[in-house]
């Protein structure tokens, strides 16, 4: 995909629940603190095949871990809802601290537990080579 083909806005993906978009507001900012509140006290994370990762602490320290390493910057591309669960397709471009980028599609499938607050989240990206 072309720098072009990146900047150029894509229209809006339709039925988006407002906290979703947040939540990926708070995902972009790099605000860990804010943004795993959405995430129950017992959630499991999971990147494709990688091990599982469980509770709201040891998924958090995960995830400002990958902060420290690069921004992130996620554009809607599909969204699907089945119930509790949701499944987002994202447009992600990542910058890291030397400056250069990183284009890469993705999906996450979110679940949202009982208690209202997700308590699943599975991630697929494809990773650089």
């Amino acid at each position: 995909m072309t720098t072009d083909e990146l900047s150029t806005p894509r229209p809006p993906v339709a039925g988006v629940p407002a906290w979703v978009i947040e939540h990926y507001r708070l995902v972009d900012a790099g605000d860990v603190d804010a943004y795993t509140q959405d995430f129950d006290p017992e959630i499991e994370l999971r990147f494709a095949s990688s091990p599982p990762i469980r509770g709201r602490q040891a998924v958090r320290d995960a995830l400002a871990k990958g902060h420290a390493e690069h921004e992130m910057a996620h554009t809607f591309v599909g969204f699907w809802q089945s119930g509790d669960t949701m499944i987002l397709e994202f447009d992600v471009t990542y910058t890291y601290p030397d400056g250069h980028g990183r284009f890469a599609p993705s999906v996450a499938i979110l679940h949202r537990g009982r208690s209202g607050l997700l308590d699943s989240l599975r991630v697929y990206v494809e990773r650089a080579h």
